[in-house]
Parts: C-alpha cells; structure tokens; sequence
C-alpha cells in the first residue's frame, strides 16, 4: 500500500520526514530508509510515499504517520525530536557499549542505580553497605 499524493502534498510529506530525521538530501534520507537514491527520485515521480516509510519512521523516529502522510492543512507537528550534538551521542554510545559488557546481576545495580537517582534517592548497592 502506497499513499498517494499529488507533487505539491508529496514536497509537504517529504518536508515532514526531512524535519523529522534531520536529513536534507535525497542521498542522506535513501541511507536512513534503507533504499537506492533512486527511490525517493521514483515517490517524488510518482507523489507516492511508500508505506513502508512511513512505518520505518513511526518505529525509529517515534513519527505519526498521519502527520507525515497527513494534507497539506494539517496544522499540529510531531513530537518535537529529540536531536543529539556529536558529543552527546559518543557519550549516549559510550554508556551503552559499557552497559552491553556488565553481567546480568550488574547491570541491575546499575539500573536501580539510575532509577534511585533519577527520583533523587540515595542508592547504595549491597556491596557499598
């Protein structure tokens, strides 16, 4: 199932999905979705944005659909996205990499760890008493 759009409805979408993923070329967002540059130049020929996009985008990019494939009038944005510098996103990698090499038992300290400070409460693990 495609959805069908004329050019004009079809530029909006692809503004919406360019917003939503911080890309700005057809080459960026063709590496994002997975397909040939070639594809996206086949939508925009055909004003037709493929459906498998647009679960692509609900699924990573936390994007309604009906926003993206919505008319032109539609007026409400997305959930402001959340976009990351280059530093944070080493750091974010960083953390998850050293997360992804506790064991089992560690890594649940670590998590009540994080949910004891994200509430603001102390948190001593067995082996700090």
């Amino acid at each position: 199932m495609e959805i069908s759009n004329s050019v004009s409805c079809f530029d909006e979408q692809m503004e919406r999905i360019k917003l939503i993923t911080g890309k700005r070329t057809q080459l960026e967002l063709a590496d994002l979705l997975g397909v040939k540059q070639s594809s996206i130049s086949d939508a925009k020929r055909r004003g037709k944005i493929p459906s498998g996009w647009l679960v692509m985008l609900m699924r990573y990019k936390h994007a309604n659909p009906d926003w993206v494939s919505g008319p032109v009038f539609v007026s409400f944005p997305p959930v402001e996205p959340h976009y990351e510098t280059g530093d944070a996103a080493a750091e974010r990698k960083a953390d998850e990499e050293a997360l992804r090499r506790l064991s089992p038992r560690m890594l649940a300290e670590e998590l009540l760890r994080r949910i004891a400070i994200s509430q603001n409460e102390a948190y001593c693990s067995k082996t700090d008493k």
